[in-house]
């Protein structure tokens, strides 16, 4: 009966090893964690499972979750840096038609992880802005993608 147990935790082991590896949700990782431990109390001690595939899968998700966390500053710090400049943007409305529009950015907001900048009192998402002039009192001239 404990060979059953022992090749069902094998198993749960390589799902664990592709999910763990392709997600950055926090929830993946608390459950990679609880499912490591149930795996640890439940393996046998003769033969026992090597923890360097479980430090490597760690390692992995803390990379992923740390290159998560630097896009999405990244992206803040854009946002913010666009205050006070002109942007043009294409975005979709409600009815599914394509609308185009310009003017200065008075603010940034973010809900959730998505980041949104008021242009001229229109919320428009910062991935739908096609291109930034910087304001008068700085010379340089850049575009966003």
């Amino acid at each position: 009966m404990s060979t059953s147990a022992i090749s069902s935790s094998t198993s749960t082991t390589s799902t664990t090893s592709t999910t763990s590896t392709t997600s950055t949700d926090l929830s993946d990782f608390e459950s990679f964690v609880q499912l490591l431990a149930t795996e640890l109390q439940y393996q046998d001690p003769t033969d026992p499972v090597s923890s360097t595939e479980y430090v490597s899968q760690m390692a992995q998700i803390s990379t992923l979750q740390q290159m998560n966390t630097v896009a999405t500053s990244v992206d803040a710090f854009r946002a913010y840096s666009m205050i006070g400049s002109d942007v043009s943007y294409t975005t979709t409305d409600s009815s599914g038609s394509s609308v185009s529009g310009s003017g200065s950015v008075t603010a940034v907001t973010t809900s959730g992880s998505t980041i949104y900048l008021t242009v001229d009192g229109t919320s428009v998402e910062l991935g739908d802005v096609t291109s930034v002039n910087s304001s008068a009192s700085s010379s340089s001239t850049s575009s966003s993608t």
